[in-house]
């Protein structure tokens, strides 16, 4: 049988309160040529968020946003419209928990829902390439892969079960080290069924067969991997049509 390793603090008395500050960096490059209100964006968390010396929510942390204004250039040099909103972030225990823009909670506000973060003014920590980060090319809008955005925790939420860094992680000599990477980051990992984060990253893992799992929307990668002790593997899944291979070494 599997050893699995819990923290001494009972998990249930850990508690992400409202108005946790979380850094995400956008993973899509998004144009107001091609974008349709409505469509999904994806960010992940930039650093792991500890409490208690636990990580409640892991770097590469899966973040979803939303498109909430999408308007093509238009003629008489009318310039695009483009906004999205940044929802809910992914937790440790594999549960999301909706994000707002501010610390404190504006009187009578919630969550991102249908607020842009341009609109709504977010803090941007880090921006690529340009000292501006909305690009008009053409007059369409761009909003460019990579930015930073810092944004809050809009609820309290009580972790449900022991966290995936503490169900994977073995510091014995009977343990490995698995490191898993893919072709699309921020790709959402689950082991022996367990959510563990979000590509790339790196668990030490019991000696044993376990099945390995890289998910990202209707594209899957599975393997089952046979970990020895005292060795390091190194996984790239490559996502596309539902893969499945038997026990690797």
């Amino acid at each position: 049988m599997a050893l699995i390793l819990v923290s001494s603090q009972a998990l249930a008395e850990i508690q992400i309160p409202t108005g946790t500050k979380i850094a995400c960096r956008l993973e899509q490059t998004i144009s107001s040529a091609t974008a349709d209100e409505g469509q999904p964006v994806q960010l992940s968390v930039t650093e792991p968020v500890k409490i208690a010396d636990e990580v409640v929510i892991p770097q590469g942390a899966v973040v979803q946003g939303t498109v909430v204004t999408a308007t093509a250039k238009r003629r008489m040099g009318r310039t695009g419209k483009l906004d999205f909103s940044i929802d809910k972030v992914r937790a440790a225990d594999g549960e999301f928990i909706p994000l707002r823009y501010t610390m404190q909670k504006r009187e009578g506000g919630s969550h991102a829902v249908s607020t842009g973060v341009m609109t709504a003014g977010a803090a941007v920590l880090f921006w690529p390439a340009a000292p501006f980060f909305l690009l008009r090319k053409g007059k369409d809008v761009t909003i460019n892969k990579g930015i930073v955005f810092e944004v809050f925790t809009d609820q309290d939420h009580a972790l449900k079960g022991p966290t995936p860094q503490n169900q994977n992680s073995s510091g014995s000599s009977d343990a490995g080290t698995l490191a898993i990477t893919s072709n699309v980051s921020g790709a959402e990992i689950e082991i022996d069924g367990n959510y563990t984060g979000s590509t790339p990253t790196t668990r030490r893992l019991p000696a044993g067969i376990h099945k390995i799992a890289v998910k990202n929307g209707a594209e899957v990668w599975e393997r089952t991997l046979d970990v020895q002790a005292g060795t390091n593997i190194t996984v790239n899944a490559i996502l596309k049509a539902t893969s499945r291979e038997g026990p690797q070494r």
